[in-house]
């Protein structure tokens, strides 16, 4: 894996973390708003872009299934990891 792959996945990484945070602090005081939901997902989505930002519109339409499939894998890690506890990497 190149260096700039090993980056945008650790962006991704850090990213839905820290989504999957906020997601629970803001819930542990109620359900939450759709668009309450939307912010979190923007904000944690940012980053994501902006790293995206330098390439072509079609580089980044042809990049645009890996980069859901990595959130998805992080999303399920990250689910898995509260439930079992964290896995070792």
């Amino acid at each position: 894996m190149s260096g700039e792959a090993r980056r945008l996945q650790r962006t991704i990484r850090a990213s839905v973390r820290e989504m999957l945070s906020v997601y629970r602090i803001q819930a542990k005081a109620g359900p939450l708003s759709e668009k309450a939901l939307g912010q979190i997902i923007f904000r944690a989505a940012h980053p994501i872009v902006s790293r995206l930002a330098p390439y072509s519109v079609e580089q980044r339409a042809a990049l645009l299934p890996n980069f859901v499939r990595m959130m998805l894998t992080e999303f399920l890690d990250s689910m898995a990891d509260s439930l079992d506890g964290p896995k070792e990497k």
